[in-house]
């Protein structure tokens, strides 16, 4: 039975780097934890459009956050021109304070209220927006696409034939998709996968992006992964 490894969690050190980067003493460390997955799951939900590839957190003072927001669509963020980002930066900060107030009511007791948490506080927040010309080919942005597709009820291998004739016209060095569940409305689940190019999984310098996301159909859910070989990290 194969044994199967994060290809991210493997280079993590190497080609890759952690999305929260911060210290925290050890009474504070679960309630930073949980406020970055509760920020970036709220972002997610509000600005799904935007095609999020990943949000870095970064934490060197307390009470002082820093966001680097990769991102395929900005405009939906920030605007054309970036008019919008003061309100983008509130936005964000709202929704922090929204959930230490939570925190707050649910557990007063705690040191997450009665340190570095309070109901009045609110971080001085620097969203940093980061965008690549070659951003379409992230293995997030193509899950998001075969997403579009699915659930407008297009087959499947429709769907990956309209990504690779018409989204991806640089193709990278490598690719693999695996989309498993009921397939075309399929009584019996099956996956299904294909690759193109190479995809040096085993090698730990290979700059290899990953997304794993689910597809909400009327047939029940549909799971896609994302393989991306994008270069060999030269170390000399």
């Amino acid at each position: 039975m194969g044994q199967k490894v994060h290809p991210i969690g493997l280079r993590l050190g190497m080609t890759k780097s952690h999305l929260s980067t911060w210290f925290a003493q050890k009474k504070n460390y679960s309630n930073y934890l949980f406020e970055d997955h509760f920020l970036r799951k709220k972002l997610y939900q509000q600005y799904g459009n935007a095609g999020f590839e990943k949000i870095e957190i970064l934490r060197k003072i307390e009470n002082h956050l820093t966001m680097i927001i990769y991102v395929e669509k900005p405009q939906i963020l920030v605007g054309l021109t970036g008019e919008n980002l003061k309100n983008f930066q509130q936005e964000i900060m709202k929704i922090l304070q929204q959930y230490r107030k939570q925190k707050n009511s649910t557990n007063k007791s705690s040191s997450f209220s009665s340190t570095i948490f309070k109901k009045n506080t609110l971080p001085n927040i620097k969203v940093t927006l980061l965008i690549f010309g070659c951003s379409n080919t992230s293995a997030s942005s193509i899950a998001d696409f075969l997403i579009e597709f699915l659930e407008k009820r297009y087959s499947y291998r429709s769907a990956i034939n309209v990504l690779l004739k018409k989204k991806l016209k640089k193709k990278p060095p490598g690719l693999k998709i695996q989309i498993s569940g009921r397939l075309n409305g399929a009584e019996i689940a099956r996956r299904e996968w294909i690759r193109k190019g190479r995809l040096p999984l085993q090698t730990l310098r290979a700059n290899i992006d990953y997304s794993s996301k689910q597809a909400q159909t009327i047939y029940g859910v549909l799971g896609i992964k994302v393989w991306v070989f994008q270069n060999l990290h030269d170390y000399h």
